[in-house]
């Protein structure tokens, strides 16, 4: 190949290579929301586990209610409180022991994860398979 074909080539390969890098650009949307949820409660709930497990049953309940209100921010609030009362609740579940420790923590963890998909997509059906699933996990700790 000569020299000329040889430079021909490179400069329709960096054209194509610059062409190509140019095309990658971000695009910021600055109409998304830039905030996460925070708790509304700056401190964690105390209690024993039986009592803990029963403030998240009502505050899951009451969540539940404001979505089938459709007041978005009375269950935004409440979700807050049910992250704060999961937060004090883990620790307890863990110092507890125990062979279903494990299986306990998991399945909490799904718990918590339907009641937020349920604030974050407005899905009061998410909420209550929370509460029921919550109910089966308080009925197999006594």
């Amino acid at each position: 190949m000569s020299k000329n074909t040889l430079r021909i080539r490179a400069t329709v390969l960096l054209g194509i290579l610059a062409v190509a890098v140019s095309s990658c650009a971000t695009t910021i949307n600055l109409s998304a929301p830039t905030t996460l949820l925070q708790p509304a409660v700056t401190t964690l709930p105390t209690g024993t586990a039986t009592e803990l497990f029963g403030q998240l049953h009502s505050s899951i309940a009451e969540m539940s209610v404001a979505l089938t209100d459709q007041d978005k921010t009375r269950a935004k609030n409440t979700l807050a409180t049910v992250l704060n009362i999961w937060d004090a609740l883990q620790p307890q579940i863990s110092a507890a022991g125990g062979a279903t420790v494990e299986q306990t923590l998991e399945d909490m963890q799904r718990i918590i994860d339907l009641a937020t998909s349920s604030v974050e997509r407005t899905r009061p059906a998410d909420a209550d398979k929370a509460l029921r699933f919550l109910d089966l996990v308080i009925q197999s700790q006594q």
